[in-house]
């Protein structure tokens, strides 16, 4: 008796499948086909004779950076496609450009890259072939030599924001008296050499710097002044005083003065 109660429940369901399996068959088979043709589209989009790379627009304000030179890299990825292209790895070739700090690339529809950079600045150079950009970062251009009228930092090569944060702090000080610096050098020993616009050099030694300096300004325009011309060196590395190596200018070349 159950097993014909069973039979009379299922033969609705039955009826009713079969009735569906046309349709859902039907549906199946249409997603198939969407898919097959969703596929072979983005097989076309990304193929780069379908959707070529036909512009490249770069924006910056430009003193160093050559925007033709940037245009001819950015160019060189163009055989992959305007969707082909993978725009990181041409913000990364743009970036190994001389003077240029970062960029930033996206595409723009249809057929663009569109390319915005910032170029480095230089407020002072690094050794003999180097620069300082406003935050200490060193970067090394084939022109630095141009830049020969800049002041000359000199350090450890992972010290360049700190020789920086050093020069502008120690040349502050030192335009109470209109004198500015010319070179400044931490050497291996991390001591301090500065080297004025007038040629003559104080020696600061590690510690104690500008107390070291303020020292200096006091008794320049006191002693030094009217001897500035003779001084080559100052030695300020003394407790409670200094001495003055004179140039060969004064025929006492090893001559020394102390105070």
């Amino acid at each position: 008796m159950a097993s014909k109660d069973s039979e009379t429940q299922l033969y609705p369901l039955l009826e009713a499948f079969k009735r569906w399996l046309p349709r859902v068959g039907g549906a199946i088979a249409l997603l198939l086909a969407i898919a097959f043709v969703g596929e072979r589209m983005a097989v076309e989009l990304i193929d780069p004779q379908t959707m070529q790379i036909k512009s490249v627009q770069v924006e910056g304000m430009f003193e160093q950076v050559d925007p033709h030179h940037v245009k001819r890299v950015a160019a060189s990825f163009s055989e992959y496609g305007f969707l082909g292209v993978d725009v990181e790895k041409v913000k990364l070739a743009i970036e190994t450009l001389p003077w240029v700090k970062q960029a930033s690339v996206r595409r723009v529809w249809p057929d663009t890259l569109y390319i915005s950079l910032e170029e480095q600045a230089a407020v002072a150079r690094w050794s003999d072939h180097g620069l300082v950009s406003p935050s200490g970062e060193l970067f090394f251009p084939q022109d630095s030599a141009t830049f020969s009228h800049l002041p000359e930092l000199v350090g450890p090569a992972s010290n360049g924001a700190v020789v920086l944060a050093q020069y502008r702090k120690l040349n502050e000080m030192l335009a109470v008296h209109e004198l500015s610096i010319k070179r400044l050098e931490q050497d291996e020993r991390r001591a301090w050499v500065v080297t004025l616009s007038s040629g003559v050099k104080l020696l600061l030694g590690r510690k104690e710097s500008e107390v070291r300096l303020t020292r200096f300004i006091e008794i320049y325009p006191k002693v030094l002044k009217a001897w500035e011309q003779k001084i080559d060196e100052v030695d300020l590395r003394y407790p409670n005083g200094f001495a003055v190596r004179w140039n060969a200018v004064t025929g006492n070349e090893n001559e020394i003065a102390k105070s």
